[in-house]
């Protein structure tokens, strides 16, 4: 089966960073028949870029995450990714995609198989390797800077380790960004101002 979930540019990278598709109680008749490992995509309507394939983690379900998007998608999916792929100018080659409906027809998903078969792009190794790392680093920085808040020792010297570790979450955030920024001129799938 395959299915179509929509985003924005303010939901799609909750999307990807929480690896789960939603929409409202509206679409709740179709969510709750998407299967595990099913096909999905994601479409932004307001670029235009459909991001896919996608494989259904979980089935349908309610609120597999709550506080996903403030709590205004509960009707939810897991979803899983080998490689990202899109396509831009998407509706006017898929005029479909601005249908309602959430479930596309077998056509329309071999289709956009296809699409972003044809259309892959291919990450670094190495660049996604160094994201990924940076991406921990600043994730274990940032719990060393609760546990620095939280610690009994002298204030001053509370204060000290603190300023040392805000010092290397800032150099990691850094890092972070200009890699994120390779990424862009290579792949061109994030359009960062700052690339153009």
């Amino acid at each position: 089966m395959y299915w179509k979930f929509i985003c924005t540019n303010k939901t799609e990278a909750e999307c990807f960073q929480r690896a789960l598709f939603g929409d409202t109680m509206k679409f709740w008749d179709e969510i709750k028949n998407v299967k595990r490992c099913d096909t999905l995509f994601l479409y932004n309507v307001q670029t235009d870029v459909l991001f896919g394939p996608f494989t259904a983690e979980s089935d349908g379900k309610l609120n597999i995450e709550p506080d996903a998007w403030g709590g205004g998608f509960p009707a939810q999916v897991r979803v899983g990714w080998k490689a990202i792929s899109v396509v831009r100018n998407a509706h006017e080659r898929f005029p479909f995609l601005k249908e309602v409906s959430i479930k596309l027809s077998e056509e329309q998903g071999g289709e956009l198989l296809r699409a972003l078969g044809s259309e892959r792009i291919e990450i670094p190794a190495q660049l996604k390797s160094e994201i990924q790392q940076l991406d921990m680093d600043i994730h274990t920085l940032a719990h060393r800077m609760e546990e620095a808040m939280r610690s009994r020792a002298h204030p001053a010297d509370r204060e000290i380790d603190l300023d040392r570790i805000k010092g290397e979450f800032v150099a990691k955030m850094r890092d972070f960004v200009w890699a994120v920024r390779r990424l862009d001129r290579h792949t061109g799938i994030l359009e960062l101002p700052s690339n153009k």
